[in-house]
Formats: structure tokens, sequence, C-alpha cells
């Protein structure tokens, strides 16, 4: 009774306040600060992305969104994934540090290393962030980087709504600085959003078993059909 309550006046708030559109800005503002101040020790942004796709998500699935349980499971999302968000911060600082070195003619290469560096640095961000939107508080970060580093390339459709998402963050605080607080919930947006495509393109087990059971009657019918002539 508590629940149905609780939901019927989160729709009731979203119909107030101009639909489920703006409440899933709103949202997005909400999100992309709380991961802004999950990610200043800088090894917690892979987590602190991974606690905000799995909040946003539970937004637009109309399941519990406080603030407080976005705490929780940012709290959770480190606990786990400290470690992997500093091999991540390595890895991805190191390609960039060998881009730029390369672009300023302080490394072999030139030019073509920092694109080669370069291209790696945005491939790997891109796999690691994939990685984080597949995050939940039972998965363990080695499976779901399996999993990610093969959307990354698998989906390429799917990695370039990421990098999109990517290039307007930064794009946005390039025009206007102090709006680093809240970029992240773009790119949070963005993953949720290739996820939700994915996922709407893959049958689920129910559909393959009903369509399997389809196909059975029909050859069963068919069969009979066949000894009845």
């Amino acid at each position: 009774m508590t629940a149905d309550r609780g939901t019927a006046m989160r729709t009731e708030t979203r119909r107030v306040f101009g639909g489920s559109g703006v409440a899933a800005f709103g949202e997005m503002l909400v999100t992309g600060l709380a991961v802004t101040l999950m990610s200043l020790p800088l090894v917690t942004l892979v987590p602190a992305f991974a606690a905000g796709a799995r909040h946003f998500r539970a937004h637009l699935d109309d399941e519990p969104d406080a603030v407080r349980l976005l705490a929780l499971r940012g709290v959770q999302a480190v606990r786990s994934g400290w470690w992997f968000g500093a091999v991540s911060a390595l890895v991805i600082g190191l390609l960039v540090v060998n881009a730029l070195g390369a672009a300023q003619g302080q490394l072999p290469g030139g030019f073509p290393f920092a694109i080669v560096s370069g291209g790696l640095a945005a491939l790997v961000a891109v796999a690691v962030l994939r990685t984080a939107a597949l995050w939940t508080p039972e998965a363990r970060w080695c499976e779901l980087w399996r999993q990610g580093r093969g959307l990354a390339i698998d989906d390429p459709i799917g990695s370039a709504l990421v990098l999109a998402g990517i290039g307007v963050s930064a794009v946005v605080v390039w025009m206007l600085p102090p709006l680093v607080v809240i970029a992240p919930g773009l790119i949070v947006v963005a993953l949720v959003a290739a996820e939700r495509r994915r996922t709407a393109g893959s049958p689920t087990p129910s559909s393959v078993s009903s369509s399997s059971v389809s196909s059975s009657s029909v050859s069963s019918s068919s069969v009979s059909s066949k000894g009845n002539v």
C-alpha cells in the first residue's frame, strides 16, 4: 500500500511539473552533481559513473530514486570498484600524456603516434564507461570489464552515443567552466541511452521461448495435416 502511494505521488509530481521529460532533466542535474562529488578522489571516477547510471535507470523505471539511495549506491560501487577506477585512470592518463607529448614533438613518432595514442585513449575510455553502465551491486568488475570491452567494439552506435556525450560535456565545460559540476550528468544520460538502445533490440528469453513454442505448434499441426491427407 505504501509503495503504491509512493508511486502515485511520484506520478502526480511529474504531471504537475511538466511530465517525465522535465523530471528526467532534473534528475540528470542531480546525478551529474553527485557524480562530480564522488569523483573528487579521481580513482573513484568510474564507480561514481556506475552509481550514477544505476540511479538514472532506477528513475526512468519508476523505482525508488531518493538521493539517499544514490549515495548508498555510490558507497557500494566505490567499495567494490575503486581498484578498477584507479587502473583505468592510470591507463587513460598514460595514453593522454603520450598523445600530448607526441603532438608537441617531445616523443618519437610525432603526429601519427599522437593520433594512435589519442584514439586508444578514447577507445579505453568508452570501454570503461560502458563497463560502468553495466554495474549492479552484485556484479564483479572483472566480469563487467569483459562485457564492457566487448560492447565498445560490437555496439559501435552505442559507443558513438557515449563519445557524443563526452564531446558535448567537454564543449559545455569549455564554454562555461562552472558547469563542470553537472556535465557528468550528460555522460550518464548517454550511457543509459546506449544501454537502452542495445537491450531494446535484443529478444527476451520469454519472447524466444514463446516463438519456439509457436514454431513447434506450427510444425505439429503441419505433421498432423500431412498424416490426415
